[in-house]
This record gives structure tokens, C-alpha cells and sequence, in this order.
């Protein structure tokens, strides 16, 4: 039985290797998904990673998950490289803040999340992937990955803030995107030499920061002008705490921030993989397209997805195989023992999801894309804190009701219209962005469905 005074077993990443990518003109190619799965076959469900400087602890097994999300949360805060990432977009939001503040802020945030409130906008969603595919033609090869990014933009921008952006879709993508990216290299120090010399990532990113707060600074302040139109921003501005204040302008934009952002990505990528999942799993399509036939070809509404199982299962079963983030981070507040081991005041300990979740052992044939695993009979099955789509404990991500919607009736809206095939010669693999998107997108061909 191991003590806290050994060291964690786990891989020694060499000095050299930031050398090379300090030196190196482009990112290196590299597997992060792979490397951790990889690591945890050789080295347990608990284990370090070793850098000249640092240590990052990563954490595969339920039991340890449940213990650091659950039963001994109030002793973990978000992990500080995280913060330092991704502070710049969302700033002292709810995927960043902590302690009372935090607390605060959930609370005012809490209402808005209401299942009779999100419910309600069940027919905005099915509305704007309406909109979005009626242009698409016969046979066309499409990005998909850019549809849903835009679909569930144009969603998000109509349930947060009650306007229609679609015009601006493309662009607020595209900022996002930058951004995202430049959070994505400082979480992994990429840093190279002709970075720092030239600084050009950090003026695109400083310059993307800028025209996109100035757009979402301009929506809340047109939005402040008119009465509650029954969106999401229009709750917040209305919260109150227990003393009668509302959110500061810098608080409310760090909330929308982070709704904005938290909101189209996740779903967006949720909807890649369920729709390339389906298209090389025909029997598992069959079966959907079986149960939306339901509908009798009419738009899906919100009442309906409680006598559409199925879809649910599919949506569960592709954040499985590729959840919206690889993981959770956490740093302990003190010195504590996890798993047989010290783990230091701050160590940086990463919660891997995705292991997790492709972990044989909690799920049969886990490379499988297998629907039926989130059947009532089965998924009891799974052990507490193996599946982790949306985080645990009182962190659990406040929209995740929201988005299972979301994902649902769009899923069925298109499904219900079209056909869709890979394109030839589309390699689809998995990359790491913070969220766990299709490297260089997802081209599919798109054909109607007979009668739609």
C-alpha cells in the first residue's frame, strides 16, 4: 500500500522538449488526449507528470473524483493556471471565481437556469436550426462544425441576450476562436521565442479581446434600455442579493462572458461528434430516425423529448466518447493526502474525464459508440462520478440542462431534414481546445430526406 511519502509513479517530461517548442516557428504536433489515456495504462488512475518545474497530478478514478468534487469540494479551488488561461475572456465569472463571491454569484444566477424557465425557450432553438439549414442544397459538402458553431451562437445570442446576431455569427466565431487558442497555448506554455520577441499572438488576442467585449458591451447597454424580454441577460440584470444589489457592469459581463462562451462551444462540439458518430453507426441512426418518426414530421417541441429516449441516449453517448472539456482542474487549499499520496498546498490536480470515460472498466468496449449504455436498465450500471459530461458536486455546470436540451432538439430538427454523410477523404480526429472539438472541422455531405 503506497505511503504519502513516496513519489507518484509518471512520466518525466525532459527540459529539451520546451526548448524545441520555444524554437519552433509552428505548435509541434502532439497528442494530448492520447498521452493521458496512454499514461493511465502504464501508471494507474493516479499519477504525475513531471516538468523541470512543475508537477500536475492527474486523477482518473471515480472515487478520487467524487472526493475532490463532492465530499471534500469546500478544500479545492479551481486550479490557478486555469484562471490565468481563460481570466482574460470570462474574467471573475462562475467558471473562474470562487469562495462567497462565487457563491454570490451562483445564486443570482441560479433563477435564470429554472427548468420552466429554459424550457421556454425549447421553440427558439428549433426556430433558429430552421433558419440556419434551410439554405443548405442537395449534396453540398459542408462544414458542419461551422453550422453548429452558428446554430447554437445564434441561440445563445437569442436566449442570453433576445436579439438575433446571426449576421454576426461568423465573426464572433472567429474572435472566439483566437481567443480560445491563445488561453489554449498559455494552459500549455507555448511560448515561443519568436512569440515573445514579436508578440504578435498577443496583439491578435488583444485585439479580438477588444471587438468582441465591445460587442457584448453594446448588446447589454441596448439591452438595459428595454423591458425584460424573457431572456437570460434580461434575469440577471433584474438579480438581487440578500441586500438588495444588483451585479456590478463588470460582474454582469464577466457573467454573460462566460454564458456567451460556455454556451455555443460545448453544444456546438456535443452535436460534431453525436452527428459523425451517427453517420459511421447506421444501425444506431435507424433507430433514432425510428423514434423521431414519431413526430410525424413535424419540428420537435419541448414536450416531446420526454417520449424521445433515444435521443437523450445518443447525446450522453457522444460526450462520452468526447466530452465538451478533457477534464476539471482543482488545486488543493492545504496540504492533503489523495489516493495514498501527498499531494502539496496548490499542487495543480487535473480530473481527466476523458480517461475516465473511455475507462473499459466502467464502460464494456468503451471505443464503441453504443447508445443503449444510457438506457435506463444500463445506466445504473455505470459506477457514481465514472460519467463527468458536466463536472460534479457543487460545481456541477449550472447550464447543463439547458444544453442536453439544446443539443436535442436541434439534433432532431436536422436529423428529421437531412441526411448526412462523410465527406471522402475527412479524417476526423479529436483535438484539445479547452473543449474537445474536430481538428480542422468536420466536412459532411448533406442530402434531404425523402418527404422533408
Amino acid at each position: 500500500m503506497p505511503t504519502s511519502a513516496e513519489r507518484l509513479p509518471g512520466p518525466v517530461v525532459p527540459g529539451f522538449t520546451r526548448i524545441l517548442t520555444a524554437l519552433s516557428p509552428v505548435r509541434l504536433p502532439f497528442d494530448s488526449l492520447k498521452f493521458i489515456v496512454d499514461n493511465a495504462a502504464k501508471y494507474g488512475p493516479l499519477y504525475g507528470i513531471y516538468f523541470s518545474d512543475t508537477v500536475t497530478y492527474v486523477v482518473s478514478d471515480p472515487k478520487l473524483a467524487h472526493e475532490i468534487l463532492v465530499e471534500r469540494h469546500a478544500e479545492f479551488h479551481k486550479a490557478q493556471m486555469l484562471r490565468n488561461a481563460i481570466g482574460e475572456l470570462i474574467g471573475n465569472g462562475l467558471l473562474t471565481s470562487e469562495g462567497d463571491f462565487w457563491r454570490r454569484q451562483r445564486k443570482l444566477a441560479q433563477p435564470a437556469f429554472h427548468f420552466a424557465r429554459i424550457a421556454a425557450y425549447g421553440e427558439t432553438m428549433v426556430r433558429q436550426t430552421l433558419d440556419h439549414i434551410t439554405d443548405w442544397e442537395s449534396g453540398e459538402t459542408r462544414d458542419v462544425a461551422q453550422d453548429m458553431l452558428a446554430i447554437t451562437l445564434g441561440i445563445v445570442n437569442k436566449t442570453l441576450f433576445g436579439i438575433d446576431v446571426r449576421d454576426q455569427a461568423k465573426r464572433i466565431g472567429a474572435l472566439t476562436y483566437v481567443i480560445l487558442e491563445a488561453a489554449n497555448d498559455r494552459l500549455n506554455s507555448y511560448a515561443p521565442v519568436w512569440e515573445r520577441l514579436f508578440k504578435t499572438r498577443r496583439r491578435r488576442e488583444e485585439a479580438a479581446l477588444g471587438e468582441l467585449f465591445a460587442i457584448v458591451d453594446g448588446i447589454i447597454t441596448e439591452h438595459g434600455k428595454r423591458a425584460d424580454s424573457g431572456d437570460l441577460l434580461s434575469m440577471l440584470l433584474a438579480a438581487r442579493d440578500e441586500e438588495g444589489n444588483p451585479m456590478s457592469a463588470q460582474q454582469l459581463r464577466d457573467e454573460v462572458m462566460t454564458l456567451f462562451v460556455a454556451g455555443h462551444e460545448t453544444t456546438a462540439n456535443a452535436l460534431n461528434w453525436a452527428l459523425y458518430l451517427l453517420s459511421q453507426n447506421p444501425e444506431a441512426e435507424a433507430k433514432l430516425m425510428n423514434e423521431i418518426a414519431a413526430l410525424g414530421g413535424r419540428p420537435p417541441a419541448m414536450a416531446d423529448l420526454a417520449r424521445l429516449p433515444y435521443s437523450e441516449m445518443v447525446i450522453k453517448e457522444a460526450i462520452r466518447l468526447y466530452p465538451p472539456a478533457a477534464g476539471a482542474t482543482r488545486e488543493p487549499l492545504h496540504d492533503i493526502e489523495l489516493g495514498g499520496y501527498h499531494i502539496p498546498k496548490g499542487g495543480n490536480i487535473a480530473i481527466s474525464t476523458y480517461t475516465m470515460h473511455r475507462n473499459a472498466a466502467f464502460f464494456p468496449d468503451p471505443l464503441r459508440f453504443d447508445p443503449e449504455r444510457f438506457s435506463p436498465a444500463r445506466e445504473a450500471d455505470i459506477p457514481k462520478h465514472a460519467y463527468l459530461p458536466f463536472g460534479a458536486g457543487p460545481r456541477v455546470c449550472i447550464g447543463n440542462t439547458f444544453a442536453m436540451m439544446e443539443a436535442r432538439l436541434i439534433l432532431i430538427t436536422i436529423l428529421q431534414r437531412f441526411r448526412l454523410a462523410l465527406a471522402p477523404k475527412q479524417t476526423v480526429q479529436a483535438e484539445q481546445l479547452f473543449t474537445i472539438r474536430p481538428k480542422g472541422g468536420l466536412k459532411m455531405i448533406v442530402r434531404p430526406r425523402d418527404g422533408a
